[in-house]
């Protein structure tokens, strides 16, 4: 009797641990991030976002950002593999397989590298805008070539880069502050991390290497900022 008591206290504890690690991956999921992004930009330092000061113009700019960055690259992802005839789910959609991450990561490098050149050539918007969609293209550049010889953790390479990137802004922006939020999205990296770990979808040295392609991916701001 005790025992089944334990049995049945330890399942619905791992239930909730699993819905917890469940929330994280697909709350901070690295499709989401560059919208969270400028939601966040929006609200704590809109000085990065000129010229779209107005506030009409501001949330029609993030609106643009979450079709172009997510919506458009899940309906890509989407189609790919109804045309390789692969059934949807949400497995798949998580691109567990390595194999399955070459062609949505790096035809998704290639679009975001074309929004970045029409931000920064075409629509003149500042470096810390064109900045953060260049490092979100490295990022894809670089988890797409790694994708065929290894699998890291996107996830983790995302928030790496994200909070590399509140960093630079912290440096060249001294007036900004926000190193409270810095030290938030850290706290959130490491339990996206564990929660990676939880649901057995990377391996330590996966999570690893997702963090150092995120360093790599952010000093590509160097080059901006």
């Amino acid at each position: 009797m005790a025992s089944n008591m334990s049995f049945t206290q330890t399942r619905r504890r791992y239930n909730v641990l699993k819905k917890i690690a469940l929330f994280f991956s697909i709350a901070f999921h690295p499709v989401m991030l560059p919208t969270q992004f400028f939601i966040f930009a929006a609200c704590m330092c809109p000085e990065i976002l000129n010229p779209f000061s107005d506030i009409n113009l501001l949330w029609r700019f993030i609106a643009l950002i979450f079709i172009t960055t997510m919506v458009i690259p899940l309906t890509m992802l989407s189609i790919h593999f109804m045309l390789s005839k692969q059934k949807l789910n949400l497995k798949l959609l998580y691109l567990q397989n390595r194999k399955d991450r070459i062609y949505p990561f790096f035809h998704t490098a290639i679009f975001y590298s074309g929004i970045t050149y029409l931000f920064y050539f075409k629509l003149h918007l500042n470096v810390f805008i064109c900045a953060f969609m260049s490092m979100v293209t490295v990022a894809l550049l670089l988890v797409s070539c790694v994708s065929f010889f290894y699998k890291i953790s996107a996830h983790v390479m995302a928030l790496t880069a994200v909070v590399g990137y509140l960093f630079f802004l912290q440096v060249f922006l001294p007036d900004v502050n926000i190193i409270v939020s810095i030290c938030t999205l850290i706290l959130i990296a490491g339990f996206t991390a564990s929660s990676r770990l939880f649901l057995q979808a990377h391996t330590p040295l996966q999570l690893l290497f997702g963090f150092l392609a995120g360093i790599l991916a952010t000093c590509s701001c160097y080059f901006w900022i």
